[in-house]
């Protein structure tokens, strides 16, 4: 099988914004759901909506669903997105299947894992996900360790787009594979994946690589890849950071692929604008969050929109 591989530039980033006409209003761009957090992990779901970063990368509305406990310190880390109480023990999301269906029927994207933890509850969250849900899902985290001991039948007989965010250890978990090998050649890593799964593949790392799935091909299957990013990103709470400006990009995206590859050299871009003005040693994931809005206006901006 044929392979175009290249190099994500700032033009094809720039493409997956669609125009907004002078009489647009927020449900022409999308309903993000963003699904996550846990007593233990409560910033990163708030790392994923902090500076709205979902809105800021161009939804129309984003809301976050975590577990009610947590809830009270979220309230205070968002203004325009909307908060949905999920039932919870000790902190923890316990599954409710009418909660689920309530996200699963209103939102055009959810992302689901940021600091959910892995718990039976959240392998119970993903598999109801997977067989309900035919919009764009993408799932990360703790979402793709409660994925990688699913039947492989459920994962590719969903009706979602699915798109998977894994670093290394977490690919290694969905494929078998040792960190070695996937470091050695990872697009000849994520390849089968995407097959195997029916999903577009972000394997994340000190250079990205995006995959899509052969289902989805006409003639050749394309990988994109971008070295954008910097030191400074390796830090907790960056792929939080990504999977809210990939529910944003996505939402609106005819091409998976491309729009998840989007997302990651903006990722990418914000992370080094952040490092620019702290340092390697010294910036956070919120930085990154912070410096999205800018990120994207600039790219913009050269495009005249």
């Amino acid at each position: 099988m044929k392979t175009d591989r290249k190099y994500i530039t700032e033009e094809d980033a720039r493409t997956v914004f669609p125009v907004r006409p002078a009489d647009c209003n927020k449900g022409d761009f999308g309903y993000v759901a963003l699904i996550g957090g846990s007593i233990e992990y409560s910033g990163a779901i708030r790392l994923a909506a902090m500076a709205n970063a979902a809105m800021r990368s161009g939804a129309g509305v984003a809301s976050i669903a975590a577990p009610r406990s947590i809830c009270p310190v979220i309230a205070n880390s968002i203004l325009e997105a909307t908060l949905i109480p999920l039932s919870d023990s000790s902190g923890r999301m316990i599954f409710a299947e009418d909660e689920f269906a309530a996200i699963c029927g209103r939102y055009d994207c959810i992302a689901f894992g940021m600091g959910i933890a892995n718990t039976p509850e959240t392998a119970k969250a993903v598999e109801f996900l997977l067989q309900h849900y035919d919009r764009t899902l993408i799932i990360d985290a703790d979402g793709l360790n409660a994925m990688a001991g699913l039947d492989r039948g459920i994962i590719r007989n969903s009706k979602a787009r699915l798109v998977l965010t894994p670093h290394v250890k977490e690919f290694s978990r969905l494929s078998g594979l040792g960190v070695a090998e996937i470091k050695a050649d990872p697009a000849k890593a994520a390849a089968p994946l995407a097959d195997e799964l029916e999903a577009t593949v972000l394997l994340k790392g000190s250079t990205t690589v995006v995959t899509e799935p052969e289902r989805s091909l006409s003639k050749s299957r394309r990988v994109f890849f971008t070295d954008r990013g910097c030191p400074g990103m390796a830090t907790a709470g960056s792929g939080d950071v990504l999977s809210g400006i990939l529910s944003a990009i996505c939402v609106n995206a005819e091409d998976l692929t491309l729009a998840a590859a989007a997302g990651a050299y903006i990722n990418g871009a914000a992370g080094e604008l952040a490092q620019s003005r702290h340092s390697a040693v010294t910036m956070t994931a919120a930085d990154t969050a912070s410096a999205v809005a800018e990120t994207i206006e600039g790219l913009l901006s050269k495009g005249g929109k």
